[in-house]
């Protein structure tokens, strides 16, 4: 008896071959990205471990909040903007933000669980410095929340973009973006790496008289680095972001002083202080007029910006091996 091809069945048939298709095409993550539990699984629920513990995410989230300007730029970058719902003052403030004319509709949450729990989030990204009775109070509503760092070093960069378009759900968007951002790096390293001499480069700010350096692991460090210069405060010993002297700034005797503080903050007051102290006179930068501010946000915001920082950097110390200016951003989730 022949089989009779019946419409149901051919639609069936159908559904199964797009199906089939389609699990082809999921994006193949890499197995060693830190806090993907089970990179096979692509389905839900699947698991995730943040700082705070492993954390099981039911659905793929369609309200997000991620709660700190970091993780807010790498958000719009893998979602949608519509997507996230809404996002902590500093987001919003172009002073601080590389995404702030993105976001100029959302709704403002603090740290406060209410206001959070009011936008009825599907899932929650946040920084380590979220309060841990705030997590344990949204926890307790059934809402997700992933506890996770946002590192300068380059492929930790690239595993918080893969780590968070699994927690999204964006697996095969994580994938293409995290690779423009790898080759947007790689190209500039690529010519950064042969410049020779390299300068001695510092980067200094000031906040309440005190002075402050950045030093071995800072997010400036990793953008001098990048941009072809050598860290003179890593190089004197210097770790993170410690305050430092007059007497400091001598000792680590810099060709160059860069100064990622917001206009708003004093960062040109501050750079013609240095140009006119006399303590400073001798110190190279200052004796050559090598001291110059440049934008905050690339430079201290924790995500894929610092390149754009590097690039900034770059054209700074190497003008003649960069002409042309550097790409204005990086593309954006459709």
């Amino acid at each position: 008896m022949p089989l009779r091809h019946t419409p149901a069945l051919i639609a069936a048939l159908v559904i199964l071959l797009m199906a089939a298709l389609a699990a082809c095409q999921q994006a193949t993550l890499p197995d060693s990205v830190p806090g993907i539990v089970d990179p096979a699984n692509l389905g839900w629920p699947r698991e995730v471990e943040g700082l705070n513990g492993v954390v099981s995410i039911p659905a793929k989230p369609e309200r997000i909040i991620t709660a700190s300007v970091g993780h807010d730029e790498v958000a719009l970058a893998l979602v949608p903007g519509d997507r996230l719902v809404a996002v902590g003052g500093a987001t919003k403030d172009g002073t601080f933000s590389n995404v702030a004319p993105l976001v100029e509709d959302k709704p403002v949450i603090t740290s406060d669980p209410e206001t959070i729990i009011a936008q009825s989030p599907d899932v929650i990204v946040t920084s380590p410095f979220f309060p841990p009775d705030a997590i344990e109070a949204l926890t307790r509503v059934g809402i997700p929340v992933v506890q996770t760092a946002l590192e300068h070093d380059p492929e930790a960069r690239i595993d918080s973009i893969l780590f968070m378009g699994y927690i999204f759900g964006e697996e095969e968007r994580a994938l293409e973006f995290a690779e423009e951002v790898r080759q947007r790096y790689d190209s500039l390293v690529a010519v950064t790496a042969a410049q020779e001499p390299k300068p001695r480069v510092l980067a200094l700010t000031q906040y309440s008289d005190q002075i402050w350096v950045a030093g071995g692991n800072s997010s400036e460090g990793g953008v001098i680095t990048a941009a072809g210069g050598i860290n003179a405060a890593e190089e004197a010993g210097v770790e993170g972001n410690q305050t430092t002297s007059l007497e400091g700034v001598i000792a680590m005797d810099p060709e160059v002083i860069i100064i990622p503080q917001p206009a708003a903050f004093g960062a040109d007051e501050f750079r013609q202080s240095l140009l006119a102290n006399e303590a400073l006179a001798e110190t190279p930068a200052v004796k050559n007029g090598a001291v110059h501010v440049v934008e905050s946000k690339h430079f201290t915001t924790l995500s894929h910006w610092n390149t754009r920082g590097a690039e900034d950097l770059a054209r700074l110390l190497w003008p003649d091996a960069f002409p042309e200016p550097a790409d204005a951003g990086f593309s954006l989730a459709e």
